[in-house]
């Protein structure tokens, strides 16, 4: 007996210690893919390698095949137990980061079922971006929307804002203007990274999600104490001062950001100080962050993000023979979002992560009577100048995971309570909740193919929600070639205010409809995508396709020009149709991408883009170029009959240049760049006839061309 039980305690020891993965440094490689395929012949084995780096295999002759984060692919042929471990090689250049968005546990881009684009920390700060949208610019199959009274908005594969979730570390954010968040009003300076996923997303993330999501994920203090500082100055009179201070042991994590961002305004015409195309804000941001993480299996993360924003629309003055006066808008946005996020390992395998928010937002729009000479401001006491729209919303998802080699999935729930009120919403207020079970699974069904499939079902308390169902594939014949094919089903409720909106006053009669039909939506896409990596260079070629087909889509119409009677309509079927091309290239020094986006639109109707985006790194200096010229882009309003009327913003190129140094032991970092360098200004454009969009023949998309500065001191002490 003791026999035996000695036989069996060798041959687990044998097995337990088969194999072992290290860096370059010697440090374990935890949670590598591992697939082995016997040799001759047998049936292949998924793996995954443990905390140590450890993969448990039984002995024989394998062909191996290691996919890590950070690290090269590494193919071989091995024989187990192995007498030395497997060292895996880090590239000279960088790879793409992991990705949480849509996946059960970060996963590297390439291996993820979606359409996943990731714009790390080193690209945000290469172009000098403060908001989103300067990055958006430059980006493939994304239009910024720019209206320099309502805010600056996302498009994804030619549907409106609308149809876009934002995320803050997955939380939604609320408080929609026309239909779309100003992004903004959204900084960049804590995020580090921002995931961008194209095509309906419904089944994972509800109502907003049909035509993608983007995610902004903050960044996590990785030091035992931290101290970042920043000034920015953009040529345009925009001036940005922040800093963050995060620090504690590794079980308990507090930290604290803030910063203020002034735009003095903008106007092609330099005599015109006060009415302005582009109008003058200030915003006040705040990050409290504070988590406890007091083993490997519990992660505790609480949030508090506020934001504050006054935009100032100020008129042209009115001058009488006794005063000089003008009526000018205030509004202000206050912005609140705590959060809470929990993650607990059950198991090796079984996951459990939950949640939670309240959200707060509300936006004040003052009309004040400012004598031009004495500078006092004096509310206008008249119907419709005045008012405050207030929106709450208690949110929560979570759900479990459970993980083997071959099966994964997740099953979990979301609840959205939305409140509205305000002198805006007819009868002062509006409620809507959404309540749902969701689950996805991703099933390895051989070595080369795995295959995952999901669902959705939901109780609307307004609307009767649609089972949504999503399946997706992808196949690897080789460590090179990767090709994903997926369908989702998407669906989106009438928002409160597209029910309940009350604009009516002095030339404005705008007025929702509560007999709305939600939006529904069918969407393919399909990706190609070959990488050859090597440990000095890679090449990756990606072949792209998409196709939206959405159902009773929801737009302005106006109904009566004579009482300029507007509301929302459903319209008829919306279609697009998209190719996207596109090649990276990435050594030590050099990253290029370049692509293009051919999409179709219903009736025939073209929109096309093309980018190219360089970053050279050469003596400690890094020099970035970021291209985009976006061609001639359809726009759609509606008809009372149901019929859509097409109009268009004419194309035009974009050109951002950087040059980039840290010094100092790398304390500092200096970024110097030219914005709009073709110094573009408006396009031809024929907008006649939408609401909220004056008729004429350009459009305003740029401040014309203006340098701006960027100086960073970061310090820190105790790596973690």
């Amino acid at each position: 007996m003791n026999r035996l039980m000695a036989l069996v305690g060798g041959l687990s020891l044998m097995w337990s210690q088969s194999l072992r993965l290290l860096s370059e440094e010697g440090e374990p490689v935890p949670r590598a893919l591992v697939r082995l395929d016997p040799l001759p012949t047998g049936r292949s084995l998924f793996l995954q390698s443990d905390s140590s780096g450890a993969v448990e295999a039984p002995p024989g002759l394998y062909k191996i095949w290691i996919s890590a984060g950070g690290f090269l692919p590494f193919t071989s042929q091995v024989s187990l137990p192995a007498t030395t471990p497997i060292v895996l090689v880090r590239p000279t250049y960088t790879l793409s980061e992991n990705v949480i968005t849509g996946s059960y546990t970060p996963i590297q881009e390439i291996r993820s079922l979606y359409p996943v684009r990731v714009l790390t920390a080193e690209r945000l700060q290469a172009q000098g971006a403060l908001y989103l949208p300067q990055v958006l610019m430059t980006e493939l199959n994304a239009r910024v929307a720019q209206d320099p009274n309502l805010g600056t908005f996302a498009n994804l594969q030619g549907l409106g804002g609308e149809h876009v979730r934002i995320l803050l570390d997955g939380v939604p954010v609320i408080g929609r203007v026309s239909g779309s968040i100003d992004l903004a009003q959204l900084p960049l300076s804590e995020v580090e990274r921002v995931e961008i996923v194209e095509g309906p997303m419904s089944v994972l993330y509800g109502t907003d999600a049909m035509g993608g999501v983007i995610n902004l994920i903050t960044r996590t203090s990785r030091c035992q104490w931290e101290g970042r500082a920043r000034f920015q100055y953009e040529g345009v009179g925009v001036y940005d001062v922040g800093f963050s201070l995060a620090g504690g042991p590794v079980k308990h994590r507090l930290s604290l950001a803030g910063g203020r961002y002034y735009f003095d305004g903008w106007d092609p015409n330099p005599s015109r100080p006060r009415a302005q195309l582009w109008r003058p804000r200030e915003q006040y941001n705040f990050l409290l962050s504070y988590q406890f993480r007091p083993s490997d299996r519990l992660h505790l993360r609480l949030q508090l993000p506020y934001n504050d924003e006054t935009f100032f629309n100020l008129k042209e003055p009115t001058i009488t023979p006794r005063r000089i006066y003008a009526l000018d808008e205030y509004y202000y946005t206050r912005r609140l979002l705590p959060m809470a996020n929990l993650s607990y390992q059950l198991s090796p395998k079984l996951r459990w992560t939950q949640q939670g928010a309240f959200l707060y937002y509300r936006r004040i729009r003052n009309v004040v009577y400012k004598d031009l000479v004495t500078l006092q401001e004096t509310l206008v006491p008249l119907e419709g100048q005045q008012d405050s729209t207030q929106e709450y919303q208690a949110w929560a998802r979570g759900g479990v995971s459970y993980a083997t080699e071959r099966l994964s999935f997740q099953a979990g729930h979301e609840i959205q309570y939305t409140v509205i009120t305000g002198s805006r919403i007819r009868n002062g207020r509006a409620e809507m909740g959404d309540y749902a079970v969701w689950g996805t699974a991703e099933w390895q069904l051989s070595p080369t193919l795995a295959i995952s499939p999901g669902f959705r079902w939901a109780y609307n308390t307004r609307y009767q929600t649609p089972f949504l169902p999503a399946l997706h594939l992808r196949w690897s014949p080789t460590p090179e070639l990767t090709w994903r094919i997926g369908y989702s089903r998407g669906f989106r409720a009438p928002s409160l205010r597209e029910q309940f909106l009350y604009l009516v006053f002095t030339n404005h009669n705008i007025q929702g409809n509560p007999d709305l039909r939600p939006e529904q939506s069918h969407h393919l896409h399909t990706n190609l995508t070959y990488t050859h990596a090597k440990t000095s260079l890679l090449w990756r070629l990606r072949l792209s396709a998409f196709y939206n087909d959405v159902r009773d889509i929801i737009q302005l119409v106006i109904v009566d020009p004579m009482t300029l009677f507007t509301t929302y309509y459903n319209l008829q079927r919306f279609q697009t149709l998209g190719l996207q091309p596109r090649v990276e290239f990435r050594t030590q020094r050099l990253s290029l991408l370049a692509g293009a986006t051919f999409t179709e639109y219903r009736r025939q109707r073209w929109g096309w883009e093309a980018v190219t985006q360089i970053i050279y790194n050469w003596k400690g200096f890094s020099l970035g170029t970021f291209f985009k010229y976006q061609g001639r882009t359809p726009i759609f309003f509606g008809e009372q009959n149901g019929d859509v009327t097409w109009r268009w913003i004419g194309g035009f190129p974009w050109l951002d240049l950087s040059l980039s140094k840290a010094f100092w032991r790398e304390h500092w970092h200096i970024t110097v760049g030219l914005r709009n360098a073709l110094g573009i200004t408006n396009v031809q454009a024929n907008l006649a006839g939408g609401v909220h969009v004056a008729g004429g023949f350009s459009s305003p998309v740029g401040m014309g061309r203006y340098p701006f500065i960027r100086l960073d001191y970061q310090l820190r002490r105790g790596e973690l």
